[in-house]
Formats: structure tokens, C-alpha cells, sequence
């Protein structure tokens, strides 16, 4: 009987004392966020904005975006420049007519940080921007890495398969290609 306690106590404590199993880092966790542009403000105070009507500038759209960033929307006389800014960092989202139909910018996040940012742009009827008739003639997705993420892709919107799936797919491949170097 006491031989059997004795190994029964000594299966226990191996047991307890043996090192947990590993099953490596956690899979990252891929998701996405969204900033609408139609309800964003101005950039500026209201003193700066004030300044700048009474200059004849226009005033810059500001929306808020994640991880310090902010999406800037700035006008031209026949064209809108979409910008992502944080401090001395500037992203170009593109340039689009002023009659933009833009509504969101998405935000690729891994573990709930972004990584990048997925916007789509169209294709208007005209020689530019300024002589565009408004009419859209075919539209693209463009994804951006942020600071750190070397990702600079497009997907044409009108002849690929679940083009939004293809621009989020095109995003965490180079995430995950990143995080491997």
C-alpha cells in the first residue's frame, strides 16, 4: 500500500512539475474599422477658418481615423486630394473629382492596431478632372500601408471577383509578410 502511495505521489508530482505545452505565438486577428467621410469637420479652428474664407483658401475636411491618424480631405478648384496625416507623416490617398462619391475609408487592423487603409477611387468620363461630366466610368481599390507596412496595391473594382475581400486579402498577405522578415 505504501509503494503505491509512493508512486501514485510521485506520478502526481512529475505531473505537476512537467512544463506546460507550447502551441506557438497566437494567430494574429485580422478586422476593420471605418472612418465616414460624409460626416466629418474642418481641420482648423474657427478662427483659422475665418482667416482662410477671408483669404479666399478653402478649408480642409478633416475626419478622425485610428492610430493617430486623421483623413484630410483637401480642394482644389476641380479636384478633392485625400490624405492621411499623422504629425510630420503624410500618406496620398489620391486625388478625386470635387464632386468625390468616396463615402468610407476602411482600416485594416491586425490585433486591433491598423496596418493599413483600403479606399476605393473612380474613374470619371473626361480628359481630367475639370472637364469630367460626373459621369464614373469604372472604379479601383486602393490599399495603403501605414508607417511601417511597405503596401501599395490596387484592385480593380470592376473586373475582379469581390473586389473589397481581394483588397482586404492583398493587405494581410503583406502584413503577415512583414511580421515574417
Amino acid at each position: 500500500m505504501r509503494a503505491t502511495f509512493l508512486f501514485a505521489s510521485m506520478l502526481f508530482l512529475l505531473a505537476g512539475v512537467s512544463p506546460p505545452a507550447t502551441s506557438g505565438p497566437a494567430p494574429t486577428r485580422f478586422s476593420s474599422a471605418y472612418t465616414t467621410l460624409t460626416k466629418c469637420g474642418s481641420g482648423m479652428t474657427k478662427k483659422e477658418e475665418r482667416e482662410a474664407a477671408q483669404q479666399g483658401s478653402d478649408i480642409p475636411t478633416r475626419c478622425k481615423g485610428y492610430g493617430g491618424y486623421d483623413v484630410y480631405i483637401y480642394y482644389s478648384a476641380c479636384s478633392s486630394i485625400f490624405t492621411l496625416d499623422k504629425g510630420d507623416e503624410s500618406i496620398s490617398l489620391g486625388m478625386q473629382a470635387v464632386n468625390w462619391k468616396q463615402k468610407t475609408v476602411e482600416w485594416r487592423m491586425a490585433n486591433g492596431k491598423p496596418f493599413a487603409v483600403i479606399m476605393r477611387v473612380y474613374d470619371y468620363a473626361g480628359d481630367d478632372l475639370c472637364t469630367s461630366d460626373g459621369k464614373i466610368t469604372g472604379s479601383s481599390l486602393i490599399v495603403k500601408g501605414l508607417k511601417g507596412y511597405d503596401i501599395d496595391e490596387t484592385v480593380d473594382a470592376k473586373s475582379t471577383p469581390n473586389p473589397n475581400a481581394k483588397a482586404r486579402e492583398l493587405a494581410d498577405q503583406a502584413y503577415a509578410k512583414a511580421k515574417s522578415k
